[in-house]
């Protein structure tokens, strides 16, 4: 007897929407399709433990509407279609993605009433239907404190920020790559980075003749391919792409950031960047680049990288409230701190990081806040100061789908209000998240750009290519897989036979979007005249252009910078209460072993053997101390290329922070052994032996941290103080006397700071 089957459970066991295929898997994955001959459904005889599944009801029929519009196929070996998995969810993911959009729409239009046209909304919405709806994203605490802190500032806070526009012309991006043709692995190992294992390269190409020698295979890797895009203020911009595509150098180059100038000798006579990056007619980089406005492009821009690079030891605002100190003039200059009264609290509350606002950012050893919300820190640090222009590296990182659709409707709503630029790259975004963006870039192998245009046209381009959309794949799903390797199994063009199906190359691709409707309307844009054009000095109004902050390339001055940076460098050293701790333990009981052995000694001998223990002493701890500041250095890096701060005023902040330190050393230390030792008991010799010892212990330490600064990793660091270490040592003039060293020596016995 034939058992009925809900649509669904057909699905499950196999049977494909028409009831006349069973698709079955066996162990390997291998799919085999039996199809019945075109015998009338209801003459067909079910065998006894088959079953056959009914005619879909009306209700059902939305779960096989692209099923059925399919041409008709023919029984083969793998049914590709059938390879995809299926949720339980039958859902229509692209009408949901077009009232998502709608939704969206419908909401900046309530929020920003000013910009809806005459003829009514967009999509035919009503007033009383907006105002009937429960759940809007104006409808946050957020939202209401931002419209309440615009009302206070007033319409001075929307003109802060210069409308820009950014348009990339033939823009590629090239790097090159070497191999020595050996063809033996080039993953570093222990063994492989070892100063033995070149000499035996070098004795083994002595060896070998010069016929025989294998040759350097030197070859130019394409990272981006004829980038042509124009990107309007207002808007949000979401960059797709499988991995290996693009995205990050896509994000580099429209912010500038991406290195320039010819290839090294020995590789084509290529540049790394050819094309142009215009900024409002000042080209920013690429071909003809204006270097004389360098400062300028770097203050228009944020950019919000991938990593979570943070001070651990500084609270979440204290974070926020150092970026603004250091950005923005008006942050610094009022005294509301945190409270939502201030643009420190406001991004605090927007980002739901107002509970943890006293709690550490913390890192993998110093316990913090959570992985998702250290992301947020990570991208408010960036939104504390105004610039035209933000660039998130996958900012959902760590973050959950309501996390990160929250995130995007503040990076919305301020895009809007200040006419900002927003260009994102997500991870396999949700739908609602793709639902907030103005326009998608879809990325595909080699740099290609295959699609770029409003979101809601970007799926409907694909499949008129032939592309099919499962209706369990959502629309950022399928973006992704026609952009990697998997779109063969979706490509079904209609009239094709399925044997000489052969899906789309990446050039390819571009080469069809260049052709597109949408590629052209990029063009069309990219000939325009320039709304406003920076190249003159004042628009057509005669209004002088609100850029002059940002040509000044550090927004305080050197002495404010550097109470800046020495502030936040004190708080991280009394924060660190368990080294301050083990400090003073360890001062006190090396003064006192010191002081035990050299008891009021007599011996002109031992008196140079206490001050050569007491300085072995300081050049030991700052050696131990100097792999920690390699840590501190990737977050200078990243102050310092959206500057922050001058290089300078961070050396002399950070210097002067460790002066408490060192006090604490010389005294603690320093008083044991003076008086235990029987040194001159007089108050100006004390004086004396201290202040030596201070400028000794000061020196040490900026010279174990000018090693820290250019050395590439912890591990050198560490054998680098060794060498420093032992050279102080050896030539410091104790150990061996100075009429003992050889003349070709004595040069480093005036440079050791120990002599």
């Amino acid at each position: 007897m034939a058992a009925d089957h809900d649509p669904l459970e057909a699905l499950e066991v196999g049977l494909s929407a028409d009831g006349k295929q069973s698709v079955t898997f066996d162990q390997d994955d291998a799919v085999f399709v039996d199809a019945e001959e075109d015998a009338p459904q209801e003459e067909a005889e079910p065998s006894q433990g088959s079953a056959t599944a009914p005619t879909p009801r009306a209700s059902d029929t939305s779960v096989y509407s692209r099923t059925s519009s399919l041409p008709p196929r023919k029984a083969s070996f793998v049914d590709r279609s059938a390879q995809w998995p299926r949720s339980l969810s039958v859902r229509i993911r692209g009408d949901h993605m077009s009232q998502l959009i709608q939704q969206r729409r419908q909401s900046m239009q309530e929020l920003f009433p000013m910009e809806v046209e005459e003829g009514g909304m967009e999509g035919g919405g009503s007033a009383g239907e907006l105002e009937d709806r429960s759940i809007l994203e104006m409808h946050s605490e957020f939202v209401r404190n931002l419209k309440d802190y615009l009302e206070k500032m007033g319409d001075s806070v929307k003109k802060t920020l210069p409308a820009m526009e950014v348009r990339l012309h033939n823009v590629s991006y090239k790097v090159p790559s070497l191999g020595d043709g050996s063809g033996e692995s080039t993953i570093h190992t222990i063994y492989n980075s070892s100063f033995l294992y070149t000499i035996q390269k070098c004795i083994k190409r002595l060896r070998t003749p010069k016929e025989d020698q294998p040759e350097k295979k030197q070859s130019v890797t394409n990272v981006l391919s004829n980038i042509n895009l124009v990107l309007k203020p207002n808007s949000m911009y979401l960059v797709l792409g499988p991995p290996l595509s693009g995205k990050t150098s896509l994000l580099k180059a429209i912010a500038g950031m991406l290195p320039q100038g010819e290839f090294p000798a020995g590789y084509p006579e290529e540049k790394y960047l050819t094309g142009q990056i215009i900024y409002n007619n000042l080209v920013c980089s690429g071909e003809g680049a204006d270097e004389a406005q360098r400062t300028l492009f770097k203050n228009l821009v944020a950019f919000v990288r991938q990593n979570d690079a943070h001070a651990p030891r500084l609270t979440v605002a204290e974070t926020f409230q150092f970026s603004g100190n250091c950005k923005d003039e008006n942050v610094r200059n009022n005294k509301k701190g945190t409270s939502k009264d201030g643009k420190v609290g406001l991004t605090l509350e927007g980002l739901g990081l107002s509970h943890v606002q006293d709690t550490f950012v913390g890192n993998e050893q110093i316990r913090g806040v959570s992985g998702g919300q250290r992301r947020r820190v990570t991208l408010g640090e960036m939104l504390v100061f105004d610039t035209p222009l933000l660039c998130g590296d996958e900012i959902s990182t760590g973050l959950d789908t309501a996390s990160t659709v929250d995130i995007l409707r503040i990076l919305s709503y301020v895009s809007r209000i200040f006419g900002r630029i927003s260009v994102v790259s997500l991870l396999q975004p949700s739908p609602e998240a793709v639902s907030l963006f103005d326009e998608v870039i879809l990325l595909s192998d080699g740099g290609h750009i295959i699609f770029s245009g409003p979101t809601g046209e970007a799926c409907d381009y694909f499949r008129q290519l032939g592309y099919v959309q499962p209706d369990s794949m959502d629309n950022a799903d399928y973006l992704l897989a026609v952009a990697s390797s998997d779109r063969k199994h979706l490509y079904r063009p209609q009239g094709e036979d399925e044997a000489n199906i052969e899906p789309h190359s990446a050039e390819s691709f571009a080469s069809s979007f260049r052709k597109s409707k949408e590629s052209l309307k990029i063009v069309e844009n990219q000939q325009k005249e320039w709304e406003q054009d920076w190249t003159m000095g004042t628009d057509e109004g005669g209004s002088s252009q609100n850029i002059d902050r940002f040509r000044k390339k550090y927004q305080n001055s050197f002495w404010i910078s550097v109470w800046l940076n020495l502030k936040r460098a004190f708080i991280l050293w009394t924060r660190d209460r368990i080294f301050i701790r083990a400090s003073i333990i360890k001062n006190i009981a090396m003064g006192l072993t010191v002081g035990f052995v050299f008891l009021n000694t007599d011996m002109y001998s031992s008196f140079f053997g206490v001050l050569f223990q007491g300085n072995l002493f300081i050049m030991l701890g700052a050696m131990t101390s100097a792999p920690e500041k390699l840590d501190d250095r990737t977050v200078f890096y990243k102050h310092d290329d959206s500057n922050f701060y001058p290089a300078l005023s961070y050396l002399i902040g950070q210097a002067l922070a460790l002066i408490p330190q060192m006090l604490i050393d010389v005294l603690l230390f320093g008083t044991f052994v003076y008086w235990m030792v029987g040194f001159v008991a007089t108050a100006k010799g004390f004086i004396l032996y201290l202040a030596l010892f201070f400028s000794f212990n000061f020196t040490m330490g900026q010279l174990f941290g000018l090693l820290a600064s250019v050395a590439p990793s912890k591990t050198v660091v560490q054998a680098g103080g060794a060498v420093i270490l032992l050279l102080n040592t050896l030539f410091c003039g104790y150990i061996v006397s100075p009429i003992v060293i050889p003349d070709y020596y004595i040069w480093i016995y005036l440079m050791v700071p120990l002599s």
